[in-house]
């Protein structure tokens, strides 16, 4: 399964979240059978770089970094990359002002550079990309560190003022030509324009305002709001603004999208809390209902997908998705979203989605560690990614990417409808009591493998939580997977038994708690942070079951089943997807 669509530069760093800096792109899925081609090794530069971010101390990073610059003096991936973690790391050290301004200068000026050269290549526009884009990273790193506002006010107007229309518009027209890629419609490159100018007429509004310069910040950000409503820092902005100033209705509206981001700061949330509390009698009662109803009515699912019709082709098969996502992961928006429409276009009998939360690149409560060691098995990497009956590949992106991803599974599922189920799959399950027990009959197994493996996982059907990422309902979350250590049951040659699985739900929620303490405890990669919540407790009435049989090898997904144990205790009805 490849990308069909290649995208401007612009947005490709939003089509994956990695837990280490960005790695070679993810290769198309070998076809079952074939041996895998040996895995590209990250570059010296590269890796040089990943050691640094394990040092904490901030004079022994900076050091580390600065070697880094001699020992790569050509490295493209330096001069953006270790330029930005230099500078950010000067400007959490109170005693290095001089050189953090002198370091702001360096990067200013080398990027200058860039954009004359660029100019002297015959370029046929004014080129200022460069110097307008490291003026609004300093801008940004003084401004999240609290540090050297007035010189960051420069670097912000810097920035801003280098926005032209008319210029940026041919620079596009020019990199899309040079790269041999159709040319979008002018009415979506302007709105990348905007786009782009709102974030840094934000970081100028957020300056001014802890600068003391209330009327200017307001109008900055009022403009900034008025094109991108999800920048959270500008909407807490504004709603704090509001509130002081007593207009508590445009306060709330301002707190209310914030809040639904799930990324609100303290302050702002005090606030918006505040706000609900005189509106509802000094309670907090009703707030999530409340929160469930404006998120629907904000933000819809871009995609709405017609049910799918069978062709005369369509087998016993039943598609299976494994998709690795992070509540904390912004580029999941768009898969997420994406399997989300294609759960509305599909039934279960047709497509099994289970989705593996992982604490990418943000801490994600809904993550544990069967979830963890299941990406394992894929040699993890970046979220999103996506294996479509074991057919692997990744890459996702903000909301109004959904069409995009979306065009790109729904090909990929409905030519797997009408390929032929290799397997039987018939599956019994049950909630009783506090325990939900699996018996999986395998049978009629039509390849030869000595690496055949049956999995059974415990899912729970919707989980709801403002991630950072601003999806609030996460579905089909895999919550336990059976066999020792999580890794399933062997499948015999003669490809037919019958397997069984238990899954005690309070053991579960403690072993899903256990982790999250843990974690929270060794901090996330070094860092010490607190979970807003942790997401451990299991919801009983909306549990399920899937269970598959794949190839361990390979990857190869012979065929898949779902069982649904939403509709109350005692035995469920027997799910055949043949």
């Amino acid at each position: 399964m490849t990308i069909r669509l290649l995208l401007p530069a612009l947005w490709l760093p939003l089509l994956l979240a990695q837990d280490t800096p960005p790695q070679p792109a993810a290769q198309p899925a070998t076809p079952a059978g074939e041996a895998k081609p040996a895995p590209r090794e990250t570059p010296a530069d590269q890796k040089a770089y990943n050691d640094t971010l394990k040092i904490t101390d901030p004079a022994k990073k900076l050091e580390a970094l600065e070697k880094l610059k001699k020992d790569f003096p050509e490295s493209n991936f330096v001069a953006v990359v270790v330029d930005n973690a230099i500078l950010g790391t000067l400007a959490k050290m109170p005693d290095q002002t001089a050189k953090l301004r002198q370091t702001a200068r360096q990067m200013y000026k080398a990027a200058e550079a860039q954009d004359k050269k660029a100019a002297a290549e015959k370029h046929t526009v004014p080129n200022a990309n460069r110097r307008a884009s490291a003026a609004q990273s300093i801008a940004n790193t003084l401004l999240n560190n609290n540090v050297l506002l007035k010189d960051a006010e420069g670097w912000a107007k810097k920035s801003v003022g280098a926005m032209n229309l008319p210029v940026y518009l041919a620079e596009q027209r020019e990199s899309y030509t040079k790269r041999k890629q159709n040319i979008p419609p002018e009415e979506e490159l302007a709105k990348r324009f905007k786009e782009q100018r709102a974030a840094r007429v934000a970081t100028l509004g957020q300056i001014e305002l802890k600068l003391g310069k209330t009327k200017a910040a307001k109008a900055l950000l009022a403009e900034a709001y008025g094109v991108n409503n999800s920048n959270v820092a500008v909407a807490s902005a504004l709603g704090e603004i509001a509130a002081k100033e007593g207009d508590n209705a445009k306060a709330y509206d301002y707190l209310l999208n914030a809040r639904l981001s799930g990324r609100i700061p303290d302050s702002a949330n005090t606030t918006f809390e505040t706000l609900y509390k005189q509106q509802h009698n000094g309670s907090l009662e009703g707030l999530d209902a409340a929160l469930d109803s404006e998120y629907h009515k904000r933000f819809p699912n871009p995609v709405h997908a017609e049910p799918y019709k069978p062709t005369e082709s369509r087998s016993t098969r039943a598609v299976l998705a494994e998709v690795f996502t992070g509540a904390g992961c912004p580029p999941c928006v768009a898969a997420d979203l994406a399997f989300d429409a294609a759960m509305e276009r599909f039934s279960r009998k047709e497509l099994v989605v289970v989705m593996y939360h992982q604490h990418i690149p943000a801490p994600d409560p809904i993550t544990n560690l069967d979830t963890q060691a299941r990406f394992k098995t894929y040699s993890g990497g970046g979220v999103p990614t996506f294996v479509i009956d074991g057919k692997k590949t990744s890459g996702g992106g903000p909301r109004e990417f959904t069409r995009n991803r979306y065009d790109l599974i729904r090909p990929d599922i409905e030519k797997d409808l009408e390929l032929p189920a290799e397997a039987n799959v018939k599956v019994d399950a049950a909630l009783s009591g506090n325990t939900v027990t699996v018996a999986a009959n395998i049978s009629g197994v039509k390849i030869e493998s000595k690496d055949l493996k049956v999995q059974i996982l415990l899912l729970e059907k919707e989980v709801r939580y403002s991630g950072e990422n601003g999806v609030r309902f996460h579905p089909m979350v895999v919550r336990a997977m059976g066999g020792e250590k999580a890794e399933g049951y062997a499948l015999e040659r003669d490809g037919k038994g019958e397997f069984h699985a238990s899954f005690d739900l309070d053991a579960v929620s403690k072993a899903i708690k256990d982790h999250l303490d843990d974690y929270e405890a060794k901090g996330h990669r070094g860092t010490s942070f607190k979970f807003k919540e942790k997401k451990f407790q299991i919801n009983r009435g909306d549990l399920a079951v899937a269970v598959f049989v794949q190839d361990d090898k390979t990857k190869h997904v012979l065929q898949s089943a779902y069982v649904d144990l939403s509709s109350g205790a005692g035995t469920r009805s027997t799910n055949e997807a043949q």
